[in-house]
């Protein structure tokens, strides 16, 4: 039986756009318009727009909803004043990955999660299912509102024309991974200094109804160009930014995906707490996340396996041509201690072993800030 796939408000317009429409996490999604390369570099250069309607905004508010969210959460949501923002990760009972998001507090007592598109309901069930006696109120609104991302040099720019004078001002204060409410087509919204390629850029959130006429004038009136998935992933694998469901999962711990930075282990108890000091500490076996630069033609994509001196180390978890360095590589997950920084090793790419070398992350210098 043939799937059923989501489409975003803005289908019809992709569609008008000539892009090519792939089956992603559920949703009919735009691989790509004019072309990987070509719009990867758009990005890089100018501006680019994306449909990231499909990723999901839950709600959650409450007397209790700080607390609620420190025992679930890795981050320090204590940190975050009204209009910040952080990365962060739910973690499970075991110490893996729920899921990878972002959390931006909206009031004292107001928070917004944005989650990955696939796992929506998987987020939204478990938030639901640790409620518990916490005073909070969790809405999954993800249907009511669109995203789209504005990245690149240009982007600010590009936003401004869809902002008025007051609301253009807010945002040009805004600092990274800061969020403020704005109007779009007279619908109230929010602005957020967040994206997913490495660049100066904006992810924000509008009304369904708003959707079309915000791309479409951005489109029509600045010099951004549409971006499909397919540049959305070479841009965050350059960036060093994980997707889930390739680079972690519940059987991956955010140790191990490299991003103990957002890991406060100081604020008290949450989740998984056990087995990420544990990994920090070196008492259990565990695997670092590193990246590569293929030393041989070919491609390593996700899955494929890793060796040195004959013996299997790990696995490619993302990997692609990466169109800013003029190279193949991504990254994979390597048992500790199985290898260093400046290390060969050779990636099984179809029967065939090819070296690669691990480097530092991220492969690209990212110019978010």
């Amino acid at each position: 039986m043939e799937e059923t796939l989501k489409k975003t408000p803005l289908h019809a317009l992709h569609k008008q756009l000539k892009a090519r429409m792939v089956p992603f996490g559920g949703w009919d999604m735009p691989v790509q318009y004019e072309g990987v390369i070509a719009e990867h570099k758009q990005v890089r250069q100018d501006c680019g727009v994306f449909d990231v309607s499909h990723m999901g905004e839950i709600f959650v508010s409450g007397p209790e909803a700080v607390a609620y969210l420190q025992a679930l959460t890795v981050n320090d949501i204590n940190r975050l004043a009204i209009g910040q923002g952080q990365y962060s990760a739910l973690p499970t009972d075991a110490g893996g990955f729920v899921d990878d998001l972002i959390i931006y507090r909206l009031g004292d007592e107001q928070f917004l999660l944005c989650v990955n598109a696939s796992n929506i309901e998987k987020d939204f069930n478990w938030l639901s299912s640790q409620k518990g006696t916490f005073k909070v109120q969790i809405e999954n609104q993800s249907e009511q509102w669109s995203q789209l991302a504005i990245q690149g040099p240009r982007s600010q720019a590009a936003l401004n024309t869809l902002l008025s004078p007051s609301d253009q001002a807010k945002v040009s204060a805004l600092a990274y991974t800061d969020i403020v409410p704005v109007s779009f087509f007279d619908q109230l919204g929010y602005a957020a200094r967040t994206g997913y390629t490495g660049e100066w850029g904006y992810e924000i959130y509008v009304p369904n109804a708003v959707a079309s006429p915000c791309m479409a004038t951005l489109l029509e009136k600045t010099s951004a160009r549409p971006i499909g998935l397919g540049a959305r992933d070479t841009l965050r694998l350059e960036a060093g930014y994980l997707l889930y469901g390739n680079d972690m999962d519940e059987t991956v711990s955010p140790i191990e995906a490299g991003i103990a930075w957002a890991v406060r282990f100081e604020k008290g108890t949450f989740k998984g707490r056990e087995r990420m000091e544990a990994e920090k500490a070196g008492k259990l076996p565990s695997r670092r996340m590193y990246a590569f630069l293929m030393d041989e033609q070919g491609i390593a994509r996700h899955g494929m396996e890793i060796y040195r001196d004959g013996k299997k180390i790990g696995v490619v978890t993302s990997g692609s041509f990466l169109p800013s360095l003029d190279a193949a590589g991504g990254l994979a997950l390597i048992d500790k201690d199985a290898a260093l920084l400046g290390d060969l090793v050779e990636i099984d790419i179809r029967g065939k072993r090819k070296l690669a070398k691990l480097v530092k992350r991220p492969l690209y210098s990212g110019k978010v800030k």
